[in-house]
């Protein structure tokens, strides 16, 4: 039984050899979670898009100089989201146009705030707490600093910390610290509703 080949071995394909079917497998792979950590960054299809396109042709050039190299402290999928941070960055920095808000799944809104989904009663008024609280922590994560809401949008869609903190280009310990003080914010603004979530 064969094997997939590797990101590293599939770009390097790319690069050396000029294997678009290489190149294609590697977009086909990270395409839509780059898309999905975009769009939580943004929340606007056209700019994720054009960040997203932004990344995959600075990849492309980057193959053509002959000049990426893999590293041992940072895979393919680390460098393709620090590029479109990169661009993410640069255009909120000429255009002041990122919005603050940040989607996060339902499972990740009870993993964030302690709660346990298996105990959600299918009652009314419960359901009714369930999608206010959801609601909330939209508006909450839309108070956190970019840094904070950068980390836990890398953590919700499955990034280890030190992938991030090489996408942040900080720390593994600021990454860390980022995380702890972005959910003990989100817990603060949110105190009143999870108290009356305990309560049903």
């Amino acid at each position: 039984m064969c094997t997939a080949p590797s990101d590293d071995e599939l770009i390097r394909r790319f690069q050396q050899e000029r294997d678009y079917a290489a190149f294609e497998e590697l977009f086909a792979r990270h395409k839509d979670l780059l898309l999905r950590y975009l769009l939580r960054l943004v929340r606007d299809i056209a700019l994720a898009e054009d960040a997203s396109q932004q990344a995959w042709l600075k990849v492309i050039e980057v193959a053509r100089r002959n000049t990426y190299t893999s590293h041992a402290t940072a895979t393919f999928r680390t460098w393709l989201f620090t590029l479109a941070r990169n661009h993410v960055i640069d255009a909120h920095q000429r255009n002041r146009v990122v919005s603050r808000t940040v989607s996060l799944p339902n499972e990740v809104i009870h993993e964030l705030l302690d709660s346990n989904l298996d105990s959600v009663s299918l009652d009314p008024a419960a359901k009714a707490l369930e999608s206010e609280l959801t609601e909330r922590v939209m508006a909450a994560m839309d108070l956190l600093p970019f840094e904070q809401r950068e980390v836990i949008t890398l953590w919700t869609i499955g990034f280890d910390p030190h992938e991030i903190a090489n996408i942040a280009g900080v720390p593994r310990e600021t990454i860390f610290s980022r995380k702890k003080y972005g959910i003990a914010k989100l817990r603060v603004a949110l105190a009143d509703l999870l108290r009356a979530r305990r309560l049903t």
